[in-house]
């Protein structure tokens, strides 16, 4: 192989986020190949391979990986998915972390809608799992609101002043949804909708394009993504939306 390994591991994530499972499939051997035992590659083959419906070669795969490492959470979690599907007869597997979602909530619309960039976000490995589409939970915590898959992983936080407004919207009554809307190497924005208004929030609509979002330069977000996870991991009061 006369690809820089970094490059090939840039390129296999890439693949996965942009769903060229086939192109996936094909990089992810290339990096085994030299490296057998890498189960972050074995992660993403096996998962690759379950999204082009080779059930036998994903459950193959994520057992390696397993084997290597018996903590490896994403390989448990896919051969769980594995043995549903096989079953229940599934020809085609669903999205990772598939929940069902509501056409309706996709539009957009004026002050009911945002689409937000995460920060703080989970490592390109985990963001390679994740399709875009799916229901993600909001949790609350004291000071702000962390973003976590279906099965409780964390994936990021919401801006510090899009927290603190929503916290407030949330405790006074108001609900929301969100989705994944995009997935890139290291970044992940989701789509927030306001689904039910309370009464005393009638005539205050939950985003404004007023709202700054963009806190680029706010020195208490020079973070690294693990440090919020574990802040995240080592528990606080909570509030799941």
């Amino acid at each position: 192989m006369d690809e820089n390994p970094s490059d090939l591991l840039k390129q296999a994530i890439d693949a996965a986020l942009s769903s060229n499972w086939e192109e996936a499939i094909k990089l992810n051997q290339q990096i085994l190949e030299v490296d057998p035992k890498n189960t972050d590659a074995l992660n993403r083959l096996g998962r690759a391979c379950f999204e082009v419906g080779e059930f036998t070669k994903s459950k193959k795969n994520f057992q390696y990986a397993l084997e290597l490492d018996p903590y490896n959470q994403i390989a448990y979690k896919f051969l769980k998915r594995i043995d549903t599907f096989c079953k229940k007869g599934h020809k085609m597997p669903l999205p990772h972390n598939y929940s069902p979602v509501n056409s309706e909530l996709f539009i957009e619309e004026p002050g009911a809608t945002k689409i937000v960039g995460l920060l703080k976000v989970a490592e390109p490995q985990k963001l390679s799992l994740l399709s875009a589409g799916v229901l993600v939970n909001l949790i609350v915590k004291n000071r702000y609101i962390a973003i976590t898959d279906q099965n409780g992983d964390y994936l990021g936080v919401l801006p510090d002043d899009l927290s603190h407004h929503l916290i407030r919207l949330i405790r006074g009554g108001n609900k929301y949804q969100a989705i994944i809307k995009n997935i890139k190497t290291n970044s992940l924005s989701i789509l927030i909708k306001e689904v039910y208004r309370c009464p005393r929030f009638k005539n205050q609509p939950s985003f404004l394009d007023g709202l700054n979002v963009n806190l680029a330069y706010s020195s208490n977000l020079i973070v690294h993504a693990e440090d919020e996870e574990t802040a995240f991991n080592e528990g606080d009061e909570e509030e799941v939306i």
